[in-house]
């Protein structure tokens, strides 16, 4: 068994009056505050939960940092890398009797990906209780799927409690599927990047082709390798050389008569893989 430690950051977006606070104080206090009270700035909640590891036995213990902030449009757009940066994750809320709310959440969930380059989210549609007013018709899920296709969903009511968990359970096994894949992917290219490395190495002498490296790593997409052989010529592990007058180059996109040479440096990364942290993302 094993037990990994996690610490994520959730962002809960979305305009004002939709019901952002009242369903993270139904999720981490398990209280609903019928009263409706304007959030001021944004306000920090911590959870700590659970989850099973890609293992049979092993645990994930995730320390969960809520942020809540308010809806206003000038906030978002002026502290928009201090709310956002390092989420891992966003709840995105919307308010079933005012359509307007969900159609502006294409500006929150657009505002926290600049910021991320991209994060799980999940749309929240919140209020269920209040069914009898939904205004959120068929133009509106239309628009939804045109606009978010396949983007998970979850109805709620921080009234009565109905869909909470499952929303915030939701948001939160997405982020750490994620992140876990995040890690498996960067391994794979510590992996990747050490063996162009190795067998550059052992061809210091004549240096390698594209074409070598494709037939020595047929079990890798040549798209792949070829990113990591741009990253390794801007890392200067390797250089670039005209297979003929041997006039070296940064630029990795030339025809197949180009060859990469090991540097000094990619001699000391590749007989050492402690160094593989030189990773370009």
């Amino acid at each position: 068994m094993r037990i990994r430690r996690l610490k994520l950051k959730i962002n809960v977006v979305g305009e004002r009056a939709v019901g952002k606070t009242s369903l993270i104080q139904r999720y981490v206090e398990a209280r609903h505050t019928p009263e409706y009270k304007g959030t001021l700035g944004v306000h920090l909640h911590r959870v700590d939960v659970e989850l099973p590891g890609d293992e049979p036995g092993d645990l994930i213990l995730a320390n969960i940092a809520i942020f809540d902030q308010m809806g206003e449009h000038a906030i978002r757009e002026n502290f928009r890398d201090a709310l956002f940066y390092g989420t891992q994750g966003a709840l995105a809320v919307c308010d079933i009797e005012r359509p307007d709310t969900l159609h502006t959440l294409a500006e929150w969930i657009h505002a926290v990906s600049a910021v991320t380059g991209g994060v799980p989210f999940r749309i929240v549609f919140n209020k269920v209780d209040r069914a009898r007013g939904s205004k959120i018709g068929p133009e509106d899920s239309a628009w939804l799927k045109d606009n978010f296709p396949g983007a998970p969903t979850s109805l709620t009511s921080a009234a009565t409690g109905e869909g909470v968990e499952e929303a915030f359970a939701g948001i939160i096994g997405q982020a750490v599927d994620a992140m876990m894949a995040g890690e498996k992917n960067r391994k794979v290219r510590k992996l990747l990047r050490q063996r162009i490395l190795v067998f550059a190495a052992r061809r210091e002498g004549n240096g390698i082709t594209k074409s070598e490296l494709f037939s020595n790593m047929r079990d890798v997409k040549p798209d792949e390798v070829m990113e990591e052989l741009d990253n390794l010529v801007r890392l200067d592990l390797l250089v670039q050389y005209d297979a003929g007058p041997k006039t070296f180059l940064k630029s990795s996109t030339l025809p197949a008569s180009f060859r990469y040479q090991i540097t000094p440096l990619g001699r000391k990364v590749a007989a050492s893989p402690a160094i593989e942290d030189l990773v370009v993302e």
